[in-house]
């Protein structure tokens, strides 16, 4: 019984069933993910966008500006057929964005400049909210009360903040302007209170990890190249003293026409991969991008806004400055810079998305611009656990080995034996027959008895009774037991 325990139980732990994702051998499994190894939108002759490419590109923009502070923007969503998909790791061009603290680096000829240019923005918007109180109709406020100032405006120039590098591949580069403290609209604007930001955004080329599991994708930046193969024209409008004048007079294409700009491909991915931008239209975003980055914003007390006078952006950096709608207390400076620096983030990769994804991709229909994954299905498989199929063996030998031997020595001494206990064997004999024993109370006299005695098995009417036999060697004062029948001792020594 305690062998079939065993064995049952190391039995249950040799083979297991598993289950598995391999992978799908169905044609119709699908597992793509949309990348960018182009942007453009020139078609030999002219920009031909698509209907409102301009508006989803706005939207992207507002998409990452207006995210949580301390939340990431999701990466693109691949296609998976299945809940299980894995895909090579693949290149794509993509925008980067960063900041830096232009006040922390006490560049006062850049800081004066920016003073210059922050006064005449915060004194239109502040002729402007006047007007706007009038023609509201607030007979009781003639007056623009105290308030936080954010202007975000681009630099006509790039500041030597960022790494020289990819000043070639820049397409917006602005300043933030901000106070801590709120400013009296009864003296005039004291500028030394103001803090300066810039913040950059350029095309650059990344390497991604994709997978999907249980249904969730997780896409990972792997690695990171801002680097352009030779040296072109800027892809900044605000830097550009080409494309304005082009742009106005119609003639871009007689300026630009096929010109791109060809970034090296990123860590990671074959170097032999070529993604490009197009230089025209590259330009044309990054003057919508002007538009939509040129915003000021008069902030109340409570963070409410008081007047704005531009594209709307502001206020998106305005919550991660000075905190959210109806706060009263200003974050600490190292948590401004994480929280503008994460909103940067999140627009560059929004408007990454933008370049890669679906109908709004601009790699003119190349096809290298789709990654095909792998399709995994869950499958069941048979698992051996060999370390335990090794002790149920030994277990069975164990077992085959003890019986052997059990076997033997009770042939040997012509014994059957009924119990391996003989306390239970005698116990299971005739009341006169365990008297002529001893009983077990006297075990020297028992066990003297005992070795001169057989039990075996009798078939009767009455079931099955037991009768003792006589081994050959007994003593010659041996007495037999009142159950013995003399005539069984000649049947048993035949």
């Amino acid at each position: 019984m305690l062998s079939g325990l065993f064995t049952s139980t190391l039995t249950q732990q040799v083979i297991s069933y598993p289950i598995i994702p391999a992978e799908s051998r169905t044609a119709n499994d699908t597992a793509t993910v949309d990348r960018a190894t182009s942007f453009s939108a020139y078609d030999g002759k002219k920009i031909a966008l698509r209907p409102y490419d301009t508006l989803r590109e706005q939207q992207a923009l507002f998409h990452g500006a207006f995210s949580v502070p301390t939340e990431t923007a999701p990466q693109v969503a691949p296609v998976c057929s299945s809940g299980e998909c894995d895909w090579p790791l693949y290149g794509s061009l993509a925008v980067c964005g960063d900041v830096v603290n232009l006040t922390a680096q006490g560049n006062e000829a850049l800081l004066a400049s920016l003073r210059n240019a922050t006064s005449k923005r915060l004194t239109s918007l502040y002729n402007s909210t006047i007007g706007a109180v009038d023609n509201f109709g607030y007979d009781f406020v003639n007056f623009v009360p105290v308030f936080f100032p954010i202007v975000v405006s681009p630099l006509l120039t790039p500041s030597g903040a960022f790494n020289e590098s990819i000043n070639g591949l820049v397409i917006s580069d602005s300043y933030i302007a901000y106070s801590n403290e709120l400013m009296n609209n009864s003296a005039i604007f004291d500028l030394s209170k103001l803090q300066y930001l810039e913040i950059a955004f350029w095309w650059c080329t990344k390497t991604f990890s994709t997978k999907v599991k249980a249904g969730n994708h997780i896409t990972t930046d792997e690695a990171t190249r801002s680097r352009l193969k030779k040296a072109t024209h800027t892809l900044n409008t605000a830097w550009s003293t080409s494309f304005y004048p082009c742009y106005t007079a119609g003639t871009c294409n007689k300026t630009f026409g096929p010109l791109e700009a060809e970034l090296e491909a990123p860590p990671l991915v074959p170097s032999t991969e070529s993604f490009t931008v197009h230089l025209w239209t590259a330009l044309m975003g990054s003057a919508l991008l002007a538009f939509t980055m040129s915003d000021a914003v008069l902030m109340d007390q409570t963070r409410g806004v008081i007047a704005s006078n531009g594209g709307g952006i502001a206020r998106a950096f305005a919550l991660s400055i000075l905190g959210d709608f109806l706060s009263t207390s200003t974050p600490p400076p190292a948590t401004q810079l994480e929280n503008v620096r994460n909103v940067a983030k999140n627009m560059a990769r929004t408007m990454a998305n933008n370049v890669r994804e679906g109908a709004t991709r601009f790699s003119k229909g190349n096809a290298t611009a789709v990654v095909t994954g792998t399709v995994f299905t869950p499958q069941a498989y048979v698992r051996i656990h060999w370390g335990w199929m090794a002790m149920l063996a030994t277990q069975l030998l164990l077992t085959a080995l003890f019986l052997a031997v059990t076997i033997l020595t009770t042939h040997s001494a012509h014994l059957q034996v009924m119990k391996s206990s003989s306390l239970a064997t005698v116990c299971g004999l005739d009341e006169a027959s365990r008297k002529h024993l001893g009983g077990i109370s006297d075990f020297e006299t028992l066990n003297k008895r005992a070795k001169c005695l057989k039990i075996s098995l009798e078939r009767g009417g009455s079931g099955i009774p037991l009768w003792l036999g006589i081994k050959k060697t007994r003593p010659e004062n041996w007495q037999p037991p009142p159950a013995w029948r003399p005539e069984r001792e000649d049947e048993e020594l035949r």
